[in-house]
């Protein structure tokens, strides 16, 4: 099987607590010291980015903390938390997101994942200084999660705060930037143009290739589509177009086993594609 980026869905949402720093240290580890027999390969994490109300970029999905994920003074949220946006990172830090409520609905549908106490929302400096001590060479597909709702940070700002924090850390040369919402994205090429960025596609319901020509005349560097869409004409399509390819969130060995041309496969389950990555 042809061995594309292994990439560990907000850590590897599926066997640790997502977006944490021990879902990271495991991501790398499973990377860069693979169990026995098995080979080294190419592997990353992706994580979500949203700024704290001072500011500072943190790692977090949901624009609020998740009810039956956050947690304080041991006592879980029922109902969805504040927003993220409206919480200092000193406030955030209060919450311990490591363990899920026993017989939640989030439970059920990790049912494999390790629960880690004491895990708090992470800052992205902290993630990404991580991932620089790896003894291997580690990606972090660095997703900017932002829209036009009101429970966002402006996508400009979050850009260019993003940015700041991966390059102080000389982490561009293993960053790839990718969101749904592009003036993010766009904010980060105004930076930088040098800076990898894949246009992520939600599932598209008209014509793959035009959304594709419109990312390849934005000047990205790939295309990073629901796996639905990553059919073998639109990949060859954005190839042709000079695009590299990565789909998101892949579960299921089959379509792992079908998409293994790809640059990069985004899953909750780093462990299944690497089963079918090593010979």
């Amino acid at each position: 099987m042809h061995r594309p980026l292994n990439i560990a869905h907000r850590g590897g949402a599926g066997l640790m607590p997502e977006n944490t720093l021990a879902a990271f240290a495991d991501a790398i580890a499973r990377g860069c010291a693979p169990p026995h027999g098995r080979p080294a390969m190419e592997y990353g994490a992706e994580l979500d980015v949203q700024l704290s109300a001072d500011g500072v970029p943190v790692v977090h999905h949901d624009f609020r903390l998740m009810r039956d994920v956050a947690r304080r003074n041991g006592v879980w949220l029922r109902e969805l938390g504040p927003r993220i946006k409206d919480m200092t990172c000193a406030e955030l830090r209060t919450f311990d997101v490591g363990h899920p409520r026993p017989g939640s609905d989030y439970a059920r549908r990790h049912p494999v994942l390790r629960a880690v106490d004491g895990q708090a929302v992470p800052t992205l400096e902290a993630v990404v200084a991580l991932a620089a001590a790896a003894p291997r060479p580690f990606t972090l597909m660095v997703e900017l999660k932002c829209d036009d709702s009101e429970d966002s940070a402006d996508p400009v700002m979050l850009g260019d705060a993003t940015y700041d924090v991966v390059q102080a850390a000389g982490f561009l040369d293993r960053a790839i930037f990718v969101g749904f919402d592009w003036h993010a994205l766009f904010a980060v090429k105004a930076r930088d143009a040098n800076a990898v960025c894949w246009f992520t596609t939600d599932k598209l319901s008209g014509d793959a290739r035009a959304a594709i020509d419109i990312i390849a005349g934005a000047g990205a560097e790939g295309w990073f589509p629901c796996y639905l869409d990553a059919s073998p004409e639109n990949v060859a399509h954005a190839r042709a177009r000079g695009l590299k390819v990565g789909a998101w969130t892949v579960n299921d060995a089959e379509v792992m086993r079908r998409l293994s041309g790809l640059d990069a496969i985004c899953t909750d389950r780093p462990d299944m594609l690497m089963d079918l990555q090593s010979p």
